[in-house]
């Protein structure tokens, strides 16, 4: 397969908003989209950047979701990264009726801690978030 994986730059803000919003679509969450491309690039690019991103650059001919490696050089990559920065764990957030990743994060040697730990992922926002430092 050919691809190369990189860090992601300030001009791939367009496409990371893209599909953020195709992945919202997918997850039947849409209507709960905010980031704009604007956020990404400020957030992502400034002098202190919240969040770091690597991109997959795969060739037009070959963008199909499955079976190429993409997943498993992503995760390779992330991994690499994580480790490097000091970091003992990666933690994925997955919709319980999405097997596809499910099973393709299991594939990856990745246990379920909701399951066996009994995690719940939380999140405040909106009003709640507002207020949280009152």
């Amino acid at each position: 397969m050919d691809f190369s994986i990189r860090a992601a730059n300030v001009e791939d803000c367009k496409d990371i908003a893209r599909m953020i919003v195709e992945l919202s679509e997918y997850e039947k969450v849409a209507d709960q989209v905010k980031v704009t491309q604007r956020d990404l690039e400020q957030d992502g690019f400034s002098k202190n950047p919240f969040f770091h991103g690597i991109v997959a650059e795969v060739p037009e001919q070959h963008k199909t979701k499955d079976g190429k490696g993409i997943g498993k050089a992503l995760m390779s990559k992330v991994a690499q990264l994580g480790l490097a920065a000091g970091c003992n764990q990666l933690n994925f957030t997955v919709l319980d009726w999405n097997k596809q990743s499910l099973d393709f994060y299991f594939s990856q040697g990745s246990v379920d801690v909701t399951a066996s730990m009994g995690y719940h992922c939380m999140r405040c926002e909106g009003e709640a978030l507002d207020s949280a430092p009152s």
